[in-house]
């Protein structure tokens, strides 16, 4: 039952991406439960419903309805909320639980539709036999997708922020005695220097304090953080992980991506041959059509390319004098991103990064930048601005690896 769920589930997926095709009330539930399965047949369509509310922020403020003037406390009613503008306005919003800021994400849309009516701006699914038309706010819809991406971003920026400078952490080392109070990234200096724990570079590094609690239920269960593997003891393990060089996290587990900082540089991400191995045995037919991601890394100043960063800034280096390493070295984690995102923006323009004069070909630009050894280091300033957080390309695989490149 559950594996024709998925397929279902799909299949809606690729109806709503088609102009929202009419569906049938049997494979409506999916609407509302994108993204998981439900094996109930007698579970009505409908919001949401949230088990545990206390994680929404407690506040008063109360908000009108997107399409009427009742008003909700988002925050402490939100199941209230969207039960309200499923049942009277038939608008359904696509995985609500996961929108990183709730009121803001409202705010946004009750505006659009006081400016236009939500017929020219959401696509209707025509549900038989009723013909009851709902208009569903998904991540098909560009504006919706983008605006769950800020918010998101937004979001985790907000919280980096403060556990970088938060002096009032406070956590018991996971390998020693030590009763840890003071900054997180002194923390995550004590786990490498002390134990050779390497968890990436700090300045990546957001939610440590559920990272770090996730880490500690791993250890617990006797697990190996890299391999995985489960041992008898915790003796055992520790000598595992460290004769092996495990002290590591597995990048394969995608169950970490959230504490990377890099991953919410883009909208999306596509699925990895890890992921397809686990939907079980109608994957072939249900990811036929998809392609695998091609990592190849393409140069900042022209169109070379290679599968090794490393090999790619010895490129820069001798064709272009741009040492990426040494020019980059005093920067942090975001400043790099915005750097190579500014240089691929000017590229794009076809814009001198030095001068920003702007020439009629690409070869042209990089024949002047050539002559005149304009492929420099811009001024911090330049492009060290919030609109630089992100890509001038989707999916660019150097912002992937910028903790790869070596001296």
């Amino acid at each position: 039952m559950v594996k024709n769920f998925q397929r279902q589930g799909i299949q809606l997926r690729r109806n709503m991406s088609h102009n929202l095709q009419s569906i049938d009330s049997g494979s409506v539930r999916f609407i509302v439960f994108l993204g998981y399965v439900r094996s109930s047949r007698t579970k009505m369509f409908g919001p949401l419903s949230f088990k545990d509310s206390s994680s929404q922020a407690e506040s008063n403020e109360v908000a009108p309805c997107l399409l009427c003037p009742i008003t909700f406390n988002l925050n402490t009613n939100f199941p209230s909320f969207l039960k309200h503008i499923f049942e009277e306005h038939r608008v359904v919003i696509e995985d609500a639980q996961h929108i990183a800021n709730v009121d803001s994400y409202v705010d946004y849309w009750r505006a659009r539709f006081n400016q236009r009516p939500i017929e020219e701006i959401v696509p209707a699914v025509e549900i038989s036999p009723s013909n009851a038309k709902y208009f569903v706010l998904s991540t098909l819809l560009k504006d919706d997708k983008e605006l769950r991406h800020k918010l998101k971003l937004d979001a985790m920026l907000e919280r980096q922020e403060f556990e970088r400078t938060d002096t009032s952490f406070k956590m018991s080392c996971l390998f020693c005695k030590l009763a840890f109070e003071g900054k997180r990234c002194d923390y995550l200096a004590h786990l490498a220097t002390d134990h050779n724990v390497r968890l990436g570079n700090p300045h990546n590094l957001v939610y440590v304090d559920e990272l770090i609690e996730h880490i500690g239920r791993v250890l617990d269960g006797l697990q190996c953080l890299y391999c995985e593997k489960t041992f008898p003891d915790r003796n055992t393990l520790k000598d595992h992980m460290r004769k092996k060089q495990h002290k590591r996290i597995n990048p394969t587990n995608r169950l970490y991506d959230k504490y990377y900082a890099s991953n919410y540089l883009e909208d999306c991400r596509s699925p990895s041959l890890n992921d397809l191995s686990k939907l079980g045995e109608n994957s072939d037919e249900e990811y036929a059509d998809w392609k695998d991601v091609d990592d190849t890394i393409t140069c900042l100043y022209c169109g070379h390319s290679d599968k090794d960063i490393n090999k790619l800034c010895l490129h820069m280096s001798s064709k272009h004098r741009f040492n990426f390493y040494d020019l980059t070295k005093h920067l942090d984690f975001y400043q790099r991103v915005k750097l190579v995102n500014y240089i691929r923006r000017q590229i794009h323009r076809l814009q001198c990064i030095s001068c920003e004069l702007t020439f009629e070909s690409a070869d042209a630009l990089e024949g002047h930048m050539q002559k005149t050894g304009h492929c420099c280091m811009p001024s911090l300033k330049v492009f060290d601005q919030p609109e630089f957080y992100f890509p001038t390309f989707e999916n660019d695989s150097f912002l992937h690896h910028l903790e790869s490149i070596d001296d």
